[in-house]
């Protein structure tokens, strides 16, 4: 499969297999390492109330629409679709991120819209350009000092070292690796961004709405708050299922 590892979740002998494709490391979201974090264990959770045995193969986010059009999985861990999108077919959200621009507090950044980071060196995640909305691609596109990385844990290095001015990642993330820190209250935090919601996206109508039905008993099981509190500390994943106005 194009050279790509393939890492197995445990699961009952007799239940089918189903590639998931998903990013890569990502703490607390994604750990490659030993197959855990609170996406890769929650996708686990649904595909296995799904009745099959969850096959998780970690790509760079770029990759994952284009390998999942080739054939080369089942499910897909992908950011928000047009809506005139077509050929693929899209689950209920079922993670939430929750994105934020930090800088230096000792630095007094005013930062509070996203035209204001054209003025700095920023480092982001990847893609960022392309789902934080129109105004932070136009400051992407036009900034001389602007960067996306697929490694998260440097972003944090990188601005703790004053080599960039500010970082653009998830709150959760940035908390995993800001407790890491030796000064961990030195951060100052601008709230800019609307949520994301990531979907699944799916070549199989059917195991779409057996994903939806799934999803929908996780949701409302214990497990997921635990699951949330066991990865954030707290519980920060409240989403809307449209099952739960049509079936109550």
């Amino acid at each position: 499969m194009l050279g790509l590892l393939l890492l197995f979740c445990s699961a009952l002998l007799s239940a089918a297999p189903l590639t998931v494709l998903v990013g890569q490391q990502k703490p607390p979201y994604i750990n490659t390492a030993n197959i855990s974090g609170y996406e890769v264990e929650l996708l686990a959770e649904v595909v296995s109330r799904m009745g099959f045995e969850p096959v998780f193969v970690f790509v760079p986010n770029a990759r994952i629409k284009h390998l999942l059009e080739q054939g080369e999985g089942d499910i897909a861990s992908l950011q928000p679709v047009s809506t005139d999108e077509t050929g693929l077919f899209y689950s209920n959200p079922y993670i939430r991120y929750q994105n934020i621009a930090v800088s230096l507090a000792k630095n007094e950044l005013v930062i509070s819209h996203s035209s204001d980071l054209g003025r700095y060196s920023v480092l982001a995640f990847q893609n960022a350009r392309l789902v934080l909305g129109p105004d932070y691609t136009d400051m992407a596109q036009i900034s001389g000092e602007y960067r996306e990385t697929v490694d998260q844990q440097a972003q944090l290095k990188m601005l703790l070292q004053q080599r960039v001015q500010v970082v653009v990642m998830d709150r959760n993330i940035f908390n995993h690796y800001r407790l890491q820190a030796d000064n961990a209250d030195g951060f100052a935090i601008h709230p800019l961004f609307n949520t994301t919601l990531y979907r699944a996206a799916f070549r199989d109508a059917a195991v779409q709405r057996s994903f939806d039905r799934a999803l929908l008993s996780v949701m409302l099981d214990s497990w997921y708050q635990r699951l949330q509190r066991k990865y954030f500390g707290e519980e920060n994943q409240t989403l809307h299922h449209k099952l739960l106005c049509s079936e109550g």
